[in-house]
């Protein structure tokens, strides 16, 4: 009978903020007593990424967003981003050119 709550919306909801509680009284306890089995918290909770991902199944432009934020971490920054060039290489004439940036002091 449990699994068919939690088929459903609401369940889902109210698993999901279960685990939120869960996952923010473990980060609490490490915090506290430094437990072995529980890794230092670096990124975003576990919890917060499946509210996100609820809130992209009833949002499409999330899903949108969510992916656009993957991708512009994955992604190289281009060399004519607008600033003005510190470096320069031409393999034609086996050169290379490394300006240092100027100091305001």
């Amino acid at each position: 009978m449990a699994l068919i709550v939690f088929l459903t919306i609401p369940g889902l909801v109210i698993a999901l903020v279960a685990f939120a509680a869960l996952d923010r009284a473990g980060l609490w306890a490490n915090r506290r007593f430094h437990l072995p089995w529980r890794r230092d918290e670096v990124g975003r909770p576990v919890s917060a990424v499946a509210v996100g991902e609820l809130d992209a199944f009833f949002h499409g432009t999330h899903r949108h967003q969510q992916e656009q934020r993957r991708m512009s971490l994955i992604l190289r920054d281009e060399e004519n981003d607008g600033a003005p060039p510190r470096t320069s290489v031409d393999l034609d004439a086996g050169t290379a050119t490394i300006r240092r940036p100027l100091d305001p002091a």
